[in-house]
């Protein structure tokens, strides 16, 4: 009896209109029907995102401001310490304080003529010169000239016969003397931008230039 009865709990009722199925919920993620979630073992680790990285963008520009700043007040004191020293002028130019040279000699030289005749003869002339340096030049037209150039007194620097359209020039220092051998020859004196150039008036020819004391 007691058997049978076991199998006819086991057995659908025969007599049943209908038969109700128990709703499935999910409860995936609960162990518990009760209101709290706890998690399952599902093999699975949950997804995390990392706190977002502060920039540093601020920070940085701050530190480039502080160095700039830094610069211009180096800079402004350097300023202020050559305006101190007078290389830089006060108002404002900026343009450093030159001392006025002056040319006393060269300034007085330049008021007069560069050279001044003092005697003449037929076979040469006697010129003052206001200038110790100067440059004397000699040139040649279509005939060859014998030509001799130096100090006064001294060994000449140059001396030989020159060859037609050529000339000769030589640096000269205090009284000198210039001799030419043929006509057609020039005599030019230089002395920074003033020059004179003379023309024998005999072959041969000789010209003392004498510095004015």
């Amino acid at each position: 009896m007691d058997v049978q009865a076991d199998e006819a709990g086991l057995r659908p009722d025969p007599f049943a209109t209908a038969f109700v199925e128990r709703p499935v919920t999910d409860n995936q993620g609960r162990l518990f029907n009760d209101g709290h979630p706890t998690y399952a073992d599902t093999d699975k680790i949950p997804a995390y995102r990392g706190a977002a990285v502060a920039r540093r963008g601020p920070a940085r520009w701050l530190r480039v401001l502080v160095a700039v700043v830094a610069l211009v007040v180096v800079a402004a004191a350097a300023a202020l310490g050559l305006v101190k020293a007078g290389v830089i002028d006060k108002s404002g130019t900026g343009s450093p304080k030159a001392a006025p040279v002056t040319h006393h000699h060269a300034a007085a030289a330049s008021k007069g003529p560069l050279v001044t005749q003092v005697t003449t003869g037929p076979t040469g002339a006697t010129y003052r010169i206001n200038i110790a340096a100067y440059e004397v030049t000699v040139t040649t037209s279509t005939g060859r000239s014998w030509v001799s150039i130096g100090s006064a007194g001294k060994k000449a620097t140059f001396a030989g016969v020159m060859n037609p359209n050529s000339s000769q020039k030589e640096l000269l220092l205090g009284p000198s003397e210039v001799q030419v051998g043929a006509g057609g020859t020039k005599v030019i004196v230089t002395s920074g931008q003033r020059s004179v150039t003379l023309t024998p008036t005999a072959a041969p020819f000789a010209y003392l230039f004498v510095v004015k004391s």
